[in-house]
């Protein structure tokens, strides 16, 4: 797979998870996730193995650490983060574009 280096900044947002996504807000559970609000759109390519289609224009995407790693210490500031693309998948998937963290350097701008 190839890896690819994104910049931006690291917030932390909460969306609606089951049972039904925001449907019924007073039931639904909460998911907190990494985004990585990006300095410039980018586009990802169409899976046709897996039906996947393009994904034009984006400027946010959930970053997806390393299992043990928490990303929240980055909140709030710039970083360049390398990794693997993939397209959502599931409804625990909140924005189009996801990324296999392997790699985050802080900016100290």
């Amino acid at each position: 797979m190839l890896q690819f280096a994104l910049v931006g900044k690291v917030t932390l947002e909460t969306f609606y998870g089951p049972p039904n996504y925001g449907e019924n807000p007073k039931t639904d559970s909460r998911e907190a996730q990494i985004i990585l609000v990006l300095k410039q759109q980018i586009c990802v390519s169409a899976n046709r193995s897996t039906n996947d289609e393009e994904e034009k224009n984006q400027l946010r995407v959930t970053l997806v650490p390393p299992v043990g790693v928490n990303l929240g210490s980055y909140k709030g500031r710039s970083v360049t983060v390398k990794g693997t693309l993939f397209h959502a998948i599931t409804g625990h998937h909140h924005t189009p574009v996801l990324m296999e963290v392997a790699h985050v350097q802080e900016h100290h701008d």
